[in-house]
């Protein structure tokens, strides 16, 4: 039997062949039956915009200002921060987080009767740069969200555990007033002056 050199090389790379279509079948196989792993914790966004002006930790003072209503002896505030950015012409923005074992009468308030009109939030919740306390496992909460707004109420499915944060901006400037109208004055005919009576000065 007369072997060319074309067979001969071809039986050369077979070997070589069968190996790599055996190689990408295994790795085929293994991308297939990985399975992803969860994150253990919400995503972190960092915050894009500078430090913030001043940092607030009073509990009571942001329990007050997160659900408007003052902390019951049975609510126990576990962590609480609030962040302001402010400049000369007053607070720019604002953003606060908390973490409460709440009272009864708290779930009853914010779950049953809804004082603030939330609605589920089904979506990935998208975290800016919260304290490291404020973390949790996105598969074991619930997480109410304001239709028009970033109120967020996070509830823990196996403990007695709520997490919640909201942000927005603040104060902005007036509008300037309108220029006082030019010309001649304007008089008033009849039996009233056509000038008001001075006001009295308030001391």
């Amino acid at each position: 039997m007369t072997v060319t050199p074309s067979f001969a090389r071809s039986r050369l790379l077979m070997p070589g062949i069968i190996g790599c279509l055996v190689v990408t079948a295994l790795l085929g196989w293994f991308a297939l039956h990985q399975k992803a792993v969860p994150p253990s914790v919400a995503p972190i966004v960092k915050i894009d915009s500078p430090p913030p002006t001043g940092v607030l930790t009073d509990p009571v003072k942001i329990f007050q200002r997160a659900f408007w209503r003052s902390p019951a002896p049975d609510d126990r505030i576990l962590h609480a921060e609030r962040r302001e950015w402010s400049d000369s012409g007053g607070l720019k923005r604002w953003q606060w987080f908390i973490a409460v074992e709440p009272s009864p009468a708290l779930m009853k308030y914010l779950r049953a009767d809804n004082a603030f009109g939330l609605v589920p939030f089904p979506m990935k919740l998208d975290l800016t740069g919260p304290p490291e306390w404020f973390a949790f496992s996105p598969a074991e909460v619930d997480v109410l969200a304001a239709p028009r707004g970033n109120l967020r109420l996070i509830f823990s499915k196996t403990k007695n555990q709520l997490f919640a944060m909201d942000s927005g901006s603040g104060f902005q400037p007036g509008a300037t007033a309108a220029p006082a109208p030019s010309g001649p004055p304007v008089t008033v005919s009849g039996r009233l002056p056509a000038v008001s009576p001075p006001t009295p000065s308030v001391r």
